[in-house]
């Protein structure tokens, strides 16, 4: 009689968990729905932090135009005819060239750093889709 009782309520207690840990559909659906939520504002926050790095890519391809131009003037103005004059020149004008790939550079790292901010953007915005989809599919399955 004990081994009856005891395998009668094993047998219904692995029936109640086999059956808990299905969800329904409505549950399966807000789930989604929140999930949406939550990588819609993840993607809205990586659009104003890719807004942020446009505006400052764009103050440095300011800075580093200016640099450029003003290397390129400086570059073509040596004379032979005063040594001194022409190595103080030269030493100016290694600076500036320095300073231009220092700018360079960091534009360069604000690109990257721009495109890196797009393809998350894009990979979210699938993610959304795919839930989008998850969701449609799980009103049709309840109509």
């Amino acid at each position: 009689m004990k081994n009856v009782l005891t395998t009668a309520l094993l047998c219904a207690g692995l029936m109640m968990t086999a059956c808990s840990t299905t969800k329904s559909p409505e549950l399966q659906k807000l789930e989604a729905r929140k999930e949406v939520l939550e990588l819609s504002t993840k993607r809205n926050q990586l659009r104003i932090d890719l807004e942020k790095e446009k505006a400052n890519n764009a103050e440095l391809k300011k800075n580093v135009q200016s640099l450029n131009a003003e290397a390129n003037k400086k570059t073509d103005k040596f004379s032979a005819s005063n040594p001194n004059s022409t190595a103080k020149q030269a030493n100016e004008t290694a600076k500036l060239l320095k300073e231009v790939e220092k700018a360079n550079r960091k534009l360069e790292a604000s690109d990257r750093k721009s495109n890196n901010i797009q393809k998350n953007i894009d990979k979210v915005q699938a993610k959304i889709n795919k839930l989008s989809k998850q969701i449609e599919f799980v009103d049709k399955t309840k109509s």
